[in-house]
């Protein structure tokens, strides 16, 4: 137990460990705190029944807690994990009971709690998703509202269609798995699809990859790069179908998700090429995906009419769900943690869970360096004053800003850039 989980205080720190109050300023979450008690249980007991409509949000400090559904499937949740730092049965009526497995600690932050921060607040920004501007919600709020409340209602009764992983990144996945598989069986299969086979000949052959004598095949690709290089390549290029909608408006959404996330995956590329604890690959795939849940609410807002699909309604919906939806799809996929913390936690600036740097703190530098010069850094901090900064030992900054080193490698960004775009 921390010493901070040792006090029955409840702080500001502790409070912006929760993905829908992070954005609340430090006032806010003082009041709140002021106001807010830590609850405690001991093992067996039911904290939530299922079909309660009690108005409150309920989070997990401490402990180890089970949510069981009417169709009798289990999940469970721990502190620590990606999941609890969102709300726990959030939809009313409650949707499952929620027994706690360990003796937990938590805390019940009412309705009517955060109608009094709303109202202490000036701030017209609606946050975390909580409108917090004292006037009457506007249309483009309700229709806001409206398609989130549905698109969760139907995330969380399995309804939902999130995107599958394609099918040749499955494959791939499960011949390097396969300890039998050799360079030959695992380009045969990568072969079944040519736009990725192509893709992946002239990767072998860029600037990041390539010798003095050029590949031809697909098996000398694999040979060049290597298995484990290979996949994250494959898994890359796959990718690039998911970020497309046949709806015109929709589309310039997708393509503009697409730049920025292939923008940061550079980024993080060449970032974790200055840092051996990390695997550039890797990176450059968690960099990539790390808005993937955008994608799912892009595909979603089809279905709601033309005047739902406000530039600003689709903005607070991604803002709302991008995190809570792209670890759900990165789950499904069976991702790994790191892909997980990085979909769910990536636009937390100020994230301070370890002393150890992870692939997050590099996500969270690559964002905020891809805002340099541009309108979204006003609303974001500068890149020395995240902790991420100062777990990556990353070196001075520009008079702009920007990181020195990545100012310095603007080719090695541009060939990483590339080669997600061949």
């Amino acid at each position: 137990m921390t010493p901070e989980m040792d006090s029955n205080t409840l702080s500001t720190e502790m409070l912006r460990r929760f993905a829908p109050l992070r954005d609340l300023s430090d006032s806010q979450l003082g009041q709140l705190a002021s106001e807010v008690e830590i609850e405690q249980a001991p093992i067996g007991k039911l904290l939530i029944k299922q079909g309660s409509q009690e108005e409150y949000s309920f989070f997990l400090l401490e402990g180890h807690i089970r949510l069981r559904a009417v169709d009798g499937k289990i999940s469970d949740v721990r502190h620590g994990d990606p999941a609890s730092t969102n709300p726990i049965a959030q939809l009313l009526p409650r949707r499952y009971d929620v027994i706690s497995v360990s003796s937990v600690r938590y805390i019940r932050v009412t309705y009517s709690q955060m109608d009094a921060v709303k109202a202490s607040s000036s701030d017209k920004e609606r946050l975390a998703g909580y409108e917090v501007s004292g006037e009457p919600e506007s249309e483009a709020t309700e229709f806001e509202n409206q398609l989130s409340f549905q698109f969760l209602q139907d995330l969380d009764s399995d309804s939902l269609e999130l995107p599958s992983l394609p099918e040749v990144a499955m494959r791939i996945g499960k011949a390097i798995e396969d300890e039998s598989s050799d360079a030959a069986s695992i380009a045969e299969l990568i072969q079944n699809d040519p736009v990725i086979t192509a893709k992946l000949i002239k990767a072998s052959n860029s600037a990041m990859y390539g010798r003095r004598t050029e590949v031809e095949t697909c098996a000398g690709a694999v040979i060049r790069l290597g298995t484990d290089v290979t996949h994250k390549l494959v898994l890359s290029f796959a990718m690039r179908d998911l970020f497309s909608s046949d709806s015109s408006l929709l589309q310039q959404r997708m393509q503009e998700l697409w730049k920025h996330s292939t923008h940061v995956a550079a980024l993080c590329y060449v970032l974790a090429r200055h840092d051996k604890r990390f695997n550039p690959e890797l990176a450059m795939l968690i960099g990539l995906l790390h808005d993937i849940g955008i994608v799912a609410v892009l595909n979603y807002a089809k279905s709601f009419p033309m005047e739902a699909r406000q530039p600003e309604i689709i903005d607070q919906a991604c803002k709302r769900l991008r995190a809570q939806t792209g670890s759900l799809i990165l789950r499904k996929w069976g991702f790994p943690t790191e892909f997980i913390v990085a979909a769910l936690e990536s636009e937390n600036w100020h994230r301070d869970n370890s002393v150890a740097p992870d692939y997050c703190d590099l996500v969270i530098i690559a964002q905020l360096h891809s805002f340099v010069g541009t309108s979204k850094a006003f609303s974001a901090p500068a890149i020395n004053e995240v902790p991420a900064h100062t777990r990556l030992a990353l070196g001075e900054l520009t008079p702009r800003l920007s990181l020195k080193i990545l100012d310095e490698a603007k080719e090695q960004v541009g060939h990483a850039l590339s080669l997600l775009n061949i």
